[in-house]
């Protein structure tokens, strides 16, 4: 009886040690998981910090830049304008603008040797001889005069 005894106290006190141990790991797990979410918390109110900051220069820049390009010195408006690529006399809405670039070497087609004929082979004869027609001149005939001005399917002629 007294050793039955002396093992349930043993048992309890073992038990109360295991508690008082459970305690303290858990406070010191609450403490740390506290320091954890403070760090976020820090993390966070500096980011914002970064943002806000970088916000304010930005518009701050932005307003700078606002003000200086009033002050800056506008480019002139060309005073002539090009219609049918030839220069005119005075600037017009409807005209192209001044050419800004043109290429100083001019294009040139490359050069493409003629397709060489296919010979026959074989050596057979055609089935039907060619014969030559004589030309038939056609009943419509366009003259172009040098001196007509066409823009798209519209021309006119200037006598």
């Amino acid at each position: 009886m007294e050793a039955k005894a002396a093992k349930e106290l043993e048992k309890e006190h073992l038990q109360e040690k295991a508690k008082e141990k459970y305690q303290e790991w858990l406070k010191k797990k609450n403490a740390e998981e506290c320091e954890k979410k403070k760090k976020e918390k820090e993390k966070e109110k500096q980011r914002q910090a970064e943002l806000q900051e970088k916000k304010e220069i930005a518009e701050r820049k932005f307003k700078e830049w606002l003000e200086n390009s009033k002050n800056k010195p506008r480019p002139a408006a060309k005073s002539y304008g090009y219609v049918n690529g030839k220069l005119t006399g005075f600037y017009n809405g409807n005209s192209y603008p001044e050419p800004a670039f043109y290429n100083p070497i001019p294009w040139k087609p490359v050069h493409m040797p003629p397709p060489k004929e296919a010979k026959d082979l074989s050596g057979k004869k055609t089935k039907r001889p060619m014969t030559s027609q004589p030309h038939r001149p056609s009943s419509l005939i366009i003259h172009k005069a040098r001196n007509n001005l066409c823009l798209g399917t519209l021309c006119t002629i200037q006598r």
